[in-house]
């Protein structure tokens, strides 16, 4: 169901006529409006929040791209990027195998593995391995 006002999905109804005034009919209202409604304003942060909920629900994109995916055609959603997926199981598995991330991040600049940035650095690799759970 969406909003009366504005097409968001909404999540309230709300009398047209208040029940205390005899009113018996509801229209749907999303968050925002309803607080128009009410005269009370509804925080920038509360609806960034919501806008975040509703793309994390449909499987969209928020924020950059981790390494090891790219967008997809439809220009919202990720997709795996196969080469780059390959360089994260060789990370994890040189630093499961105890080589040291300065190790790995000189492993990988002199391979010619693949990275978003001019070069591969020690940071670049640790930050790899906190983002994608090693």
């Amino acid at each position: 169901m969406t909003c009366f006002e504005c097409d968001a999905p909404a999540e309230c109804m709300h009398h047209v006529v208040p029940r205390s005034r005899g009113g018996t009919k509801t229209v749907p209202l999303c968050e925002r409006c309803h607080g128009l409604v009410h005269d009370v304003e509804i925080s920038t942060k509360a609806l960034t929040k919501q806008a975040l909920a509703r793309k994390r629900a449909l499987g969209e994109r928020i924020g950059s791209i981790p390494y090891g995916w790219r967008l997809a055609p439809d220009g919202v959603h990720l997709e795996e990027h196969h080469e780059e997926k390959s360089v994260v199981a060789l990370v994890h598995h040189l630093h499961s195998a105890d080589v040291s991330i300065r190790a790995i991040a000189s492993h990988l600049e002199a391979t010619g593995a693949p990275s978003r940035g001019s070069r591969w650095h020690a940071t670049t690799v640790a930050r790899l391995l906190k983002c994608s759970g090693g």
